[in-house]
């Protein structure tokens, strides 16, 4: 039982929907936090399952931990943002129910709030992680380096890189005040919150491990296909260029990186479709490049591979064999996650002991 804290800094907001013992184990993962100083609120999006029961075995053990049901299913979008309404704390984070965070992750993002209070967030790193155990990526650890970043150096890293995920980081509450919700009309939308805070405001990045981002088979992050090509990344750039809190130098810099950024990306996954026979997507795609970034030659370059891989079907199976080949030489290359983060992976199942002993 934990009643001595009347007053929590920290509120971690819990957004669920019908994965009560994931929920358990990322409830779990919080109160093992080293810094004990915060109050768990679990938002449950109208599960009609045993997710209320859950949450009650956990509050009748610790006062930290709250509970709100909606009446109905309100989306996840608005889900995050009436959590993100209710902070009353100086700071607070996200962790989604099926994700954990490891315990010195209050303590590790607090310390960089105290070295550098002007910061609008602190991060830490968080590995992508398979359902198996394997360890995909470590996002922080492919930044030019770790530690304080101010405009535009924290944009342009987010864009050249890719921005702190979500679960290990700690927002001061003034961040609400500056920026409202996430923006439920982009399929990206902590993407986009990142990337305009990042153009405006100073932001800390260590890259000691603080969380465990699972790619679920069920997850809209594993499952998002292309769509995020035709409307997330597009409605990001137009906000970050239309966004005049920025200023004209930064907007102008940052839209520059992404647009570029887009450009290949786009193209990229133009080459993809066609290894794997989606050649209707490919031809979306090629008008994409055309009407968007203005890039004839390269949605003509994917329309002739559609042509070439409909009549001559080995064109496509020899993209196939390379982009096997490149997968496999990522992995090879990504060894040193595996022998570095590997072992966390034992922390889940060790929380899950924990569980199963407190039964």
């Amino acid at each position: 039982m934990n009643e001595r804290i009347p007053s929590p800094q920290i509120t971690t907001i819990i957004p669920t929907y019908r994965r009560p013992q994931l929920l358990r184990r990322a409830i779990q993962s919080v109160l093992n936090q080293t810094y004990p100083d915060f109050q768990v609120c679990v938002y449950d999006n109208a599960s009609g399952d045993e997710t209320a029961e859950v949450v009650a075995e956990f509050a009748k053990k610790d006062s930290r931990v709250k509970y709100h049901c909606h009446a109905e299913n309100i989306g996840a979008v608005a889900n995050f943002n009436y959590g993100m309404a209710q902070v009353d704390t100086p700071y607070f984070s996200f962790l989604s129910d099926d994700d954990i965070v490891l315990p010195d992750f209050y303590a590790t993002t607090l310390a960089g709030f105290t070295l550098h209070p002007d910061a609008i967030f602190s991060a830490g790193e968080v590995i992508e992680m398979t359902e198996q155990g394997e360890v995909v990526k470590a996002p922080l650890h492919t930044w030019s380096r770790e530690g304080y970043f101010t405009p535009p150096e924290g944009l342009l890293e987010m864009i050249r890189v890719k921005p702190p995920i979500l679960t290990g980081i700690l927002f001061r509450r003034e961040l609400i005040e500056q920026f409202g919700f996430f923006d439920d009309n982009i399929d990206i939308n902590d993407y986009d919150l990142e990337l305009r805070v990042g153009a405006r405001f100073p932001f800390i990045v260590n890259r000691k491990l603080c969380g465990i981002f699972v790619l679920q088979t069920t997850s809209y992050s594993v499952n998002k296909g292309t769509s995020f090509l035709y409307h997330g990344y597009p409605q990001t750039l137009a906000k970050l260029k239309n966004d005049t809190r920025i200023s004209t130098a930064v907007r102008e810099q940052g839209s520059q990186e992404l647009t570029a950024w887009l450009k290949r990306l786009t193209f990229r996954s133009g080459l993809f479709l066609v290894s794997t026979k989606d050649f209707e997507e490919v031809g979306k795609i090629a008008e994409l490049l055309a009407s968007q970034y203005q890039l004839y030659t390269k949605g003509r370059f994917l329309r002739l591979l559609v042509w070439l891989g409909k009549h001559f079907g080995f064109l496509s199976q020899l993209l196939a064999l390379i982009y096997a080949f490149r997968k496999a030489k990522a992995k090879q290359r990504n060894q040193h996650l595996q022998d570095d983060f590997g072992n966390v992976s034992s922390y889940l199942s060790s929380i899950v002991m924990q569980l199963e002993n407190k039964q």
